[in-house]
């Protein structure tokens, strides 16, 4: 794992809902969500960031690979990532929670989108007791934009847990 300074990650995995939101009927996921992760991906390629993604590497759906493939491809690319960002999705991605659950078993400092006004499971919001792991709460795509960099900063300058298992 390396690092280009405290702020910037030399390798960023961005994971989110994919395979549930692409409309059978296009193929695609809708453009709008799209657009919310073709946002984040690009402010971290501009800072310089390599960036990982399933969602473009498999053309938006219209290229899905097979299971065993992308399981295989996002797990090594996870385990190659200097930080993952995500959002866990409402409603629940799955494949998002398995892959927050390989970054947190593999000590990776993460970052998390949670939706404001949103009900997200307790075992992503109570993450930071066992997990190197930032929260930004939005309501808008531009609200994460104003508390990403502060975020990364954060939790790429911490080791370990945010918050101490027996915190009050």
């Amino acid at each position: 794992m390396t690092t280009t300074s405290t702020t910037t990650p030399a390798s960023v995995f961005v994971g989110g809902p994919f395979f549930r939101l692409v409309d059978p009927a296009t193929g695609l996921m809708p453009q709008e969500e799209q657009d919310k992760i073709t946002r984040i991906i690009e402010h971290f390629e501009k800072g310089g960031s390599t960036v990982y993604n399933a969602h473009r590497r498999e053309a938006w759906g219209a290229e899905f690979l097979s299971a065993p493939e992308c399981t295989h491809l996002d797990y090594t690319e996870i385990s190659q990532s200097d930080l993952f960002v995500a959002f866990p999705g409402v409603p629940v991605s799955p494949g998002t929670h398995v892959e927050i659950g390989w970054a947190s078993a593999l000590g990776k400092p993460m970052v998390l989108f949670l939706e404001k006004d949103e009900k997200h499971t307790f075992l992503v919001t109570g993450l930071e007791t066992v997990a190197n792991v930032e929260y930004v709460w939005f309501s808008s795509v531009d609200d994460i934009f104003r508390q990403l960099p502060d975020a990364v900063q954060r939790v790429m300058s911490r080791k370990g847990p945010a918050v101490r298992p027996d915190a009050p």
